[in-house]
């Protein structure tokens, strides 16, 4: 193996076995001949599954400095020449590893930073100044950086427009179909199934999720609605709210609730199901994020009911395969789920549709060897 193709994928926000990293980027970098290793700091994991090293540590209770001191020790046991990371915190580290070394460090953007969640412990009149200090801590990774890899549109402008003379890659959130069960699709009868993923909470869109499934069975009493939904409650109370709104539904809405599963399971498992729901809130970053799972649900060839998010609507033109909503408006997405039951016309053509633009467009072998080839361009 030549040294040159030696890769790493750092992350301090992704586990290691999470499904853009290794069961995308990982197995496609294997596949065409880098000997490839990811370093996380999200759980414990010693180990190789597909000649692919694993070697993940836990951060909990650790300092910044104690946590690049785990990932410089590392790096100097694997000698790469390419950093692929996920993080500014990841940036940093690999930085002081170039110190010493000949390699090129490419910031994978994913994420919002700052988000909400970085904020929200922070006291109100606190979080202005610490706001400012983590824009700029991604900046500084932004410039300590050799080259980009994009997710998403609006995560990418203010790295496009301050740092555009450095190469960069789109990379979306599309799944290798391979990974997806298609169950033989079956017009709804007198059983309706939906299903949600997720965190379960207000902010994800639960309460419109639930609230618009209790309308459209009331709409429609002679139905039976089974919702799914596979998640976790976020934080303390979120189960107590969710239990006082399943109490008040109607006798012929069920929900059922999975614990997230893992990945493989995960894919074998979703497609099983009539319509796909995503209600979440449309706020600043909501409406700015591309949902990962979309492009699954589309994969499976199933109609999905979504906010009417931004980044949505940037990335598809066409959406002929399901609703965009404001999730407030339950009495609208409950007449569009009782459209499919009445139109059985209409929800064959929604998930024909879903199928047809996730092979043609929204699938991981349309856009791999885009992302190989940038990676081979970056070889020192």
């Amino acid at each position: 193996m030549m040294m040159s193709k030696r890769i790493v994928l750092l992350n301090t926000w992704h586990k290691s076995f999470d499904d853009r990293v290794f069961y995308h980027q990982a197995l496609s970098l294997k596949n065409h001949g880098f000997e490839t290793k990811i370093i996380s700091s999200k759980g414990l994991c010693h180990d190789t599954m597909e000649t692919i090293s694993i070697d993940s540590f836990n951060d909990n209770n650790l300092s910044f400095t104690e946590k690049v001191s785990e990932i410089m020790i590392r790096l100097n046991g694997f000698l790469p020449k390419i950093i692929i990371c996920d993080s500014p915190l990841a940036i940093m580290a690999a930085n002081n590893y170039k110190k010493g070394h000949k390699v090129r460090i490419i910031y994978d953007i994913t994420e919002w930073y700052p988000s909400k969640i970085h904020l929200q412990y922070t006291k109100a009149i606190q979080k202005p100044f610490k706001f400012l200090a983590l824009v700029l801590f991604n900046l500084l990774a932004g410039i300590r950086s050799d080259g980009f890899i994009f997710g998403e549109y609006y995560k990418s402008i203010i790295f496009r427009k301050l740092f555009f003379w450095k190469p960069s890659v789109k990379l979306p959130y599309y799944p290798d179909s391979n990974y997806i069960q298609y169950y033989p699709l079956k017009r709804i009868m007198s059983t309706f199934n939906l299903l949600y993923t997720g965190k379960i909470n207000k902010d994800k869109g639960i309460d419109a999720v639930i609230a618009s499934i209790k309308l459209a069975g009331m709409m429609r009493k002679n139905i039976e609605f089974k919702l799914q939904i596979i998640g976790d409650f976020p934080a303390e109370g979120d189960q107590t709210h969710f239990n006082q709104l399943v109490s008040a539904l109607p006798d012929n809405v069920q929900v059922n609730i999975v614990k997230s599963l893992p990945f493989l399971e995960f894919c074998k498992t979703i497609g099983n199901t009539h319509v796909f729901f995503d209600l979440r809130k449309i706020d600043y970053e909501n409406t700015h994020c591309l949902p990962i799972k979309l492009f699954y649900y589309l994969a499976c060839g199933r109609p999905v009911i979504y906010s009417r998010l931004t980044a949505l609507q940037k990335e598809i033109k066409e959406f002929n395969f399901g609703y965009l909503c404001q999730p407030n408006e339950t009495q609208s997405i409950a007449k569009h789920v009782v459209d499919y039951i009445d139109n059985p016309e209409l929800y064959l053509e929604h998930a024909s549709n879903a199928l047809k633009i996730s092979k043609s467009t929204y699938n991981w072998k349309a856009i791999e060897k885009d992302f190989i080839s940038f990676m081979e361009s970056q070889i020192l």
